[in-house]
C-alpha cells in the first residue's frame, strides 16, 4: 500500500524527470517583469541609434532574441510636454538651426531631445552632433580646474587689459598693470565671459597637463556610453604651445567642439555635486505580454569634481544669469511660482562651419523643490539672430516647473 508521503515522493520524482526530458517551448526562458532583462544599453543603442539620429522615435521595434524576433513597445524617457514647448518656440522664432537637450540631473534621463532646421538640410539630429565650437562653455572646465586645484576661488581678483571679448597675445603674455588695467573677480569674469582672465589662468596657473585632465573629467576626448550613439566632443590641448593653451582655456578657438547632449551632461555635473551620469533615452522595452526585455538603470560615470567645487561653480553660473551675459534673457523671470527657482548657466558664442553660422550656446541648470534639470540650448544663425539660446532655455524651465 502506498502511503501519502510515499505518493508525494513519487510524484515529485516524476515531475523532475518530465522537466528534464521535455523541451522548453520557445520564449519560456524570457525575462518576466520580476526577472533580469535580457538586453543591455549597447543592444538598445544598436537598435535605435539610427532612428534617433534621423529624429525618429518609433513606438515599436523588432528585437532579435535567441529564440527569434519579437516586437516590443518602446517606452522613452522624453516628456512630450517639453518636446511640444520647444517645438513651438522654434516654429515661432525660426532660427536657421537649433538643438535643445534637457536631462534629469540626478539620473541622466533625457527629458527633451530636440533638433530644428529652418530649411530642410538633411543634417539629422543636431543634438547629437559635436561639430559646434564649444566656445566659452569650455570656461566651465577651466574654472573647475582652478577651483578644484586651489588656484582661485569665486572672490579671487584677476587683473586684465583690453576688451573682455577679445584675446590677443599681448593681453596674455605681456600683461602690465597700468591705469587702464581692470580688476575683476573670478565670479564676474565668468559671468561676463572675459577671455583674457581665463587664458591667463590656463597658461600661468593651471597648465596644459592639468587642463587636459579636467577636460577628460568632464567627458571631452572620450566616448561616452549610452543607449544612443552621439559624437565625441574634443578639446586638443598642446603642452608645447602656450598660445593654443590660452585659446583652449578661454574657449576662443574652433578646435574645442561640443555636442548639445554632452553640454547638458556638463551642466548636470555642476548641479549634481560633481557626479556625471550616463544619459539614456529608453526607459524600457516590453512585448505585448508585458515581458520586459530591457529596463534602464541609472549609472554614474564618475565624480568629475568634489561637491565643494561644484557648489562654487554654481555660484559662478548663478552670477551669469543674475548679472552676466544671460541676464537679459531672464528679465522678470523670478516671479510668482518661479521666484525661488535657482537657475545657473554659461553662455558661449563663436562662428562655426558645420553648419555654417554664428553658434550661440547656453548650458545650465535649474533646481527647485528637489527637482534638478540640466540643459543645453544651441542656436545657429547664418546672418541675423532670431532668438537667443538662453531665452529658449528660459521657456523650457518655465514649462518644466509650471506643469
Amino acid at each position: 500500500m502506498v502511503t501519502k508521503r510515499r505518493y508525494h515522493s513519487l510524484f515529485v520524482s516524476a515531475l523532475v524527470v518530465y522537466l528534464l526530458i521535455v523541451p522548453i517551448e520557445p520564449g519560456a526562458n524570457r525575462a518576466t517583469p520580476a526577472e533580469a532583462p535580457v538586453l543591455n544599453r549597447h543592444d538598445v543603442a544598436r537598435l535605435l541609434s539610427d532612428h534617433v539620429s534621423r529624429n525618429e522615435f518609433p513606438e515599436r521595434i523588432m528585437v532579435p532574441l535567441p529564440h527569434g524576433e519579437v516586437e516590443t513597445q518602446v517606452t522613452y524617457t522624453l516628456e512630450p510636454h517639453l518636446q511640444d514647448v520647444i517645438e513651438r518656440v522654434y516654429q515661432r522664432y525660426k532660427p536657421d538651426y537649433a538643438a535643445f537637450v534637457a536631462l534629469d540631473a540626478e539620473t541622466g534621463r533625457i527629458l527633451s531631445l530636440a533638433s530644428y532646421e529652418k530649411d530642410a538640410g538633411g543634417l539629422g539630429n543636431l543634438a547629437l552632433r559635436a561639430s559646434y565650437p564649444a566656445a566659452s562653455i569650455f570656461k566651465i572646465v577651466t574654472a573647475a580646474a582652478a577651483l578644484e586645484e586651489g588656484v582661485a576661488d569665486p572672490s579671487t581678483v584677476v587683473p586684465y587689459n583690453g576688451k573682455s571679448t577679445s584675446l590677443y597675445k599681448r593681453q596674455v603674455f605681456r600683461h602690465r598693470n597700468n591705469k587702464w588695467t581692470r580688476r575683476i573677480t573670478l565670479s564676474d569674469a565668468f559671468a561676463k565671459s572675459v577671455n583674457t582672465v581665463f587664458a591667463r589662468l590656463g597658461v600661468f596657473d593651471i597648465g596644459a597637463q592639468t587642463l587636459h585632465e579636467y577636460a577628460g573629467r568632464f567627458g571631452f576626448n572620450q566616448s561616452i556610453e549610452s543607449d544612443l550613439l552621439f559624437k565625441e566632443s574634443v578639446a586638443p590641448i598642446a603642452a608645447e604651445d602656450e598660445w593654443t593653451l590660452a585659446e583652449a582655456a578661454s574657449g576662443f578657438t574652433r578646435s574645442n567642439t561640443l555636442s548639445p547632449l554632452h553640454g547638458a551632461m556638463i551642466a548636470a555635473v555642476v548641479v549634481n555635486d560633481g557626479k556625471m551620469f550616463n544619459p539614456y533615452i529608453v526607459e524600457q522595452l516590453a512585448d505585448e505580454n508585458q515581458v520586459v526585455d530591457y529596463r534602464a538603470i541609472p549609472e554614474v560615470i564618475g565624480a568629475s569634481i568634489r561637491p565643494e567645487t561644484a557648489a562654487k561653480l554654481r555660484k559662478l553660473m548663478v552670477s551669469t544669469v543674475q548679472k552676466g551675459s544671460a541676464r537679459r534673457s531672464f528679465r522678470k523671470f523670478f516671479r510668482n511660482d518661479l521666484r525661488d527657482v535657482e537657475v545657473g548657466g554659461k553662455t558661449g558664442s563663436l562662428t562655426g562651419t558645420s553648419p555654417k553660422g554664428r553658434n550661440d550656446w547656453f548650458i545650465g541648470y535649474a533646481a527647485h523643490n528637489g527637482r534638478k534639470v540640466a540643459f543645453a540650448s544651441l542656436t545657429v544663425n547664418r546672418e541675423k539672430w532670431t532668438v537667443k539660446s538662453a531665452y529658449v532655455a528660459r521657456k523650457i524651465i518655465e514649462a518644466y516647473y509650471e506643469q
